[in-house]
C-alpha cells in the first residue's frame, strides 16, 4: 500500500458512469517511489477527497477506511476484457492441450473477436 498526498487537477466522465481521475502529487516523489507506484499498476485504488488542507503530520486512520469501504466486489475486480481475455486463454489451452504462445493467443484471440462482432453485426436491421 502506498499513501501519497495528491490534488484532485481533473476528471472525465466515462460512458459506464465511471470516472477517470487525474491527480498530482503534492511533494516530490523519488525513484523508487515511483517504481513503487509503477508496481501497483492495475491494482484497486482507493482515493480518500477531503476539503481540509493536508500537510505532512496527515492523520488519516487508513485502516478505518479500508474497514468501513461498502461491500464491493471491485476489491477482487477484472475488467471485462481481461476476464475475456483469461476465458479465451483457458479454451484455447484446454484445445491445444499446453500452454499457447504469446504468437497462437494473439492469433485465435484476434480471431474469437472478429467472430463476435460478426454475430453482432449481423443482428443490425439492414
Amino acid at each position: 500500500m502506498k499513501v501519497i498526498q495528491a490534488e484532485l487537477k481533473n476528471y472525465n466522465r466515462r460512458a459506464d458512469n465511471s470516472v477517470s481521475l487525474r491527480l498530482d502529487s503534492l511533494i516530490e516523489l523519488s525513484s523508487s517511489d515511483i517504481a513503487e507506484i509503477d508496481s501497483h499498476r492495475g491494482d484497486i485504488a482507493v482515493v480518500v477527497l477531503t476539503d481540509s488542507l493536508v500537510g505532512n503530520d496527515v492523520d488519516i486512520d487508513i485502516d478505518d477506511i479500508l474497514k468501513n469501504l461498502p461491500e464491493n466486489d471491485t476489491l477482487e475486480y477484472k475488467s471485462p476484457s481481461k476476464r475475456f481475455r483469461n476465458v479465451l486463454w483457458k479454451l484455447l489451452e484446454q484445445k491445444l492441450g499446453r500452454k499457447p504462445t504469446k504468437e497462437e493467443f494473439a492469433s485465435y484471440y484476434k480471431n474469437e473477436y472478429e467472430k463476435i462482432i460478426l454475430h453482432y453485426k449481423n443482428k443490425f436491421e439492414d
